[in-house]
């Protein structure tokens, strides 16, 4: 599949309206892709250089990720064949790496991408308006960059930044108008922040996405794996931190569990596994940055934690418990809520991995006391082994797995440098023994068999 990014001249005050073009048939289909720049540009006062094209290639990426379902496009019931043309400042730079990124990508979503990068010459993809009434920001007066999702890990992340003496933090935010929550998410977790940290750091909140339809009014299928967010979320971060400094870094809060995804069975390794925070793809994004030129590391200081263990030593744990409850982790917010034993009044599913392991690491502090769309517990609509993937998720609770067995299982799932393995490996086993601890206190005796407890 062939994907060409059609980029005119902005409009004052707005970013261009670009526009990905493709043909799946016989008829060429261009689709908007959105992008507000805005919050962006009020920080860093930036709208030209590398890191800008930086931000441009991720939103493409991004966009085509959605634009593409793998239903209908896959070769073998996930994996798409991606080729981008991208039309940028310095293609020479970017034809440099462009093995580099396709590789980085292919690990990331499980595809197969391959890049063209073209010149831009005489488009500005930003043109700023005279802001009225706006307060500059002064870049140079932070320390760091953090991602900012409006989930658990990132809201620990955060305050345990915010409580470093003089360390002031900018948030790099991204939502998708499409997928409801994550805008809300971030505000509402943001503003209980505010009253004790408002003068530590800098919110961005950066809208990109695509329409539902095409310039020419036909609806299109969103495909919602949504495997390149990361990389997206890490350019406007990369942006933001270098118009603060030129080695400025850029953290990204991701409990290890998550971060290496141990597979719950061997069908789930490799490509089906999520990727977006893995070692593997950070410490090659760091490489493809370095290439670039870039000083600036991004880094995941909660590799070898467990979620349990970044809430149990979270620097404010009174901040902490107040904004999680307008925090959201669950992967399948939204989705079939016509399955939930709750309709309404939560955002968490209660039987996606990432609702799973929250509540765990809930427990693990004494506070599981959410209200979820479905309480393993307590289920009503249906057992615990007609809840999908919940029988594969009892299995690998209850199977023994020794370190070295599961030291074999995360390098089946991506590769790893030798030095640090057995610390993964830890990681993982802590948290199967956060899950028992939680199932143990609080599943009855049924529960507590089939989950080997």
């Amino acid at each position: 599949m062939i994907i060409k990014a059609e980029i005119p001249t902005a409009q004052r005050g707005e970013f261009s309206k670009v526009k990905l073009c493709h043909t799946p048939f016989d008829t060429e289909l261009k689709v908007n892709l959105n992008i507000d720049f805005r919050e962006m540009y009020l920080f860093s006062r930036q709208n030209t250089g590398l890191a800008l094209d930086f931000f441009l290639i991720a939103s493409i990426i991004y966009g085509t990720d959605v634009l593409i379902p793998r239903k209908t496009n896959s070769i073998n019931g996930w994996s798409r064949e991606l080729e981008l043309e991208i039309p940028v400042e310095e293609p020479s730079l970017w034809q440099n790496i462009k093995t580099d990124l396709e590789k980085l990508l292919n690990f990331l979503t499980g595809d197969f991408w391959g890049f063209t990068f073209v010149q831009r010459t005489g488009l500005d993809l930003f043109i700023p308006k005279n802001y009225r009434n706006v307060i500059p920001v002064n870049p140079t007066s932070f320390k760091k960059v953090s991602l900012f999702s409006g989930g658990l890990d990132s809201l620990v992340g955060v305050i345990d930044q915010l409580n470093i003496p003089n360390n002031k933090l900018v948030f790099a935010s991204h939502y998708d108008s499409k997928a409801n929550g994550p805008k809300s998410d971030q505000k509402k977790v943001e503003r209980i922040l505010h009253p004790k940290y408002s003068s530590n750091y800098y919110m961005v909140q950066t809208r990109v996405d695509i329409d539902s339809h095409t310039i020419d009014g036909e609806k299109i299928e969103h495909e919602n794996t949504f495997r390149s967010r990361s990389l997206l979320f890490l350019s406007i971060a990369l942006f933001l931190s270098d118009s603060v400094s030129e080695d400025t870094p850029v953290l990204i809060p991701e409990n290890g569990t998550i971060a290496l995804n141990h597979p719950l069975t061997p069908s789930r390794r490799s490509s089906c596994s999520t990727r977006t925070a893995h070692p593997h793809f950070l410490t090659e994004l760091n490489v493809l940055l370095s290439k670039l030129g870039y000083n600036h590391q991004i880094i995941n200081e909660y590799e070898y934690m467990t979620k349990g263990e970044m809430l149990a030593q979270c620097a404010d744990m009174s901040v902490m418990l107040s904004a999680s409850k307008e925090s959201c982790s669950c992967a399948k917010r939204g989705t079939r809520k016509d399955i939930r034993d709750v309709p309404s009044g939560t955002n968490h599913c209660g039987v996606c991995m990432p609702c799973l392991y929250r509540r765990a690491a809930l427990n693990h502090i004494n506070q599981d006391n959410e209200l979820y769309g479905t309480d393993l517990f307590n289920p009503i609509k249906r057992t615990v082994l007609e809840i999908q993937d919940f029988k594969a998720f009892l299995d690998y609770i209850s199977t023994p797995l020794t370190i070295d067995e599961i030291e074999k299982n995360l390098l089946v799932n991506g590769s790893l440098p030798l030095s640090k393995l057995n610390a993964y490996a830890k990681v993982i086993e802590n948290t199967r023994s956060e899950i028992k601890n939680w199932i143990r206190q609080k599943g009855n005796t049924n529960l507590r068999n089939l989950a080997g407890v």
